[in-house]
């Protein structure tokens, strides 16, 4: 009886014990959740009314509502979106969160997010002549989610040629099914994560997660 009990108690130890190690990507994938049943595009394509009211722009930025550079990010376009980015999300947030604690993976996943799409914005501004994007919405956080790759990389081994092989994938998705907000912004998020990555520390091979000291 008590070998059940110490098993059960272990049990409830490692289920907190893991939870506490990645407190961030829970919240953050519960906020999609929500942002996502309140849009409607948990069942159905996300309204346009929606996009064009919490969705980032060029247009809707220089109006000053910068808080669309948080309320674009938990939204996506439809359910297959929001099923591909909920996987995407557990993957490279859950990844930082492990290796550099939930408030070090949350500056650099927003840091990330924020500065990739206001320098994608600035150089839709810049593109007019060529294609004009500015009164264009968009949803989704896989800015952050590249950047966060890109920091990633640059801790491992054969770094420069895991970005290579990345934007040859990004090329080749451009080629079949072209989105220049999109993949525009995935190239400059890698890049961006990557030198960010070979500017921060390594992080410690082990953090103390028992005494809650992670951060």
């Amino acid at each position: 009886m008590s070998i059940e009990i110490d098993r059960a108690s272990m049990a409830r130890h490692r289920t907190a014990t893991s939870i506490r190690r990645l407190r961030f990507t829970i919240l953050f994938l519960a906020m999609m959740l929500f942002a996502n049943l309140f849009a409607g595009s948990l069942a159905f394509t996300l309204p346009r009314q929606m996009l064009a009211d919490w969705g980032i722009g060029h247009d809707s930025l220089l109006l000053g509502e910068v808080f669309r550079l948080i309320t674009g990010i938990f939204l996506s376009h439809d359910p297959d979106m929001f099923i591909r980015q909920t996987v995407f999300a557990a993957a490279v947030i859950g990844y930082t969160e492990r290796r550099r604690g939930p408030v070090r993976a949350a500056l650099l996943f927003f840091s990330l997010d924020i500065t990739g799409t206001v320098i994608l914005l600035a150089c839709v501004g810049c593109a007019v002549g060529v294609v004009d994007l500015r009164s264009t919405n968009d949803v989704g956080m896989s800015i952050g989610g590249f950047g966060l790759i890109g920091v990633a990389i640059a801790e491992w081994r054969g770094k420069w040629l895991l970005p290579a092989a990345l934007l040859l994938t990004i090329a080749v998705k451009f080629a079949t099914s072209p989105d220049l907000l999109a993949d525009g912004g995935h190239v400059l998020a890698l890049f961006s994560g990557f030198v960010l990555g070979g500017l921060l520390p390594c992080p410690q091979p082990s953090v103390s997660v028992e005494g809650g000291n992670a951060l």
